[in-house]
């Protein structure tokens, strides 16, 4: 009996120590190449994303910053936003249509977020984005039209 115990125990070993070791030497990856699908990662300038760790840590900023997307009617050329909270302000002397874009998952249509055809009656338009995203402002029938995007830190 003892004989058989003993091996009935080498054989649990061996169903538990083969499972543990392929799971320390595999690693689970995201297809394509992207951070490991459990953890977080940035998203880098050229669309990569990359895992936080020491050297790249989540990005954390007080930073505040203003676009002007359109000064006198005249759009200026698309702006990289450093993401998170943002308010749209316009003023036109003639409405039309405002619209704001945003470049879409692609990487080349630019996509309509939000079209104003009146002033703002509460200070602006509330609006999210995520970090590096780039956005301008196509104008249709205004006159005298001012836009600004204001990040709230």
């Amino acid at each position: 009996m003892t004989r058989v115990a003993m091996m009935i125990g080498l054989a649990l070993a061996a169903c538990f120590a083969a499972p543990i070791a392929a799971q320390t030497a595999s690693e689970v990856r995201a297809p394509g190449g992207f951070a490991p699908m459990q953890a977080p990662c940035v998203r880098q300038a050229g669309g990569a994303c990359l895992p936080v760790s020491a050297t790249v840590p989540l990005p954390v900023s007080t930073r505040s910053e203003t676009y002007r997307l359109v000064t006198a009617n005249a759009p200026n050329p698309a702006a990289t936003l450093f993401g998170g909270s943002y308010v749209l302000a316009q003023g036109c002397a003639t409405y039309g249509t405002v619209t704001l874009r945003y470049l879409g998952p692609d990487g080349v249509t630019m996509t309509a977020l939000v079209s104003k055809t009146a002033a703002d009656s509460t200070g602006g338009t509330p609006l999210s984005f995520g970090s590096n995203a780039i956005v301008d402002v196509v104008l249709s029938g205004t006159t005298g039209c001012n836009v600004s995007l204001s990040r709230i830190p």
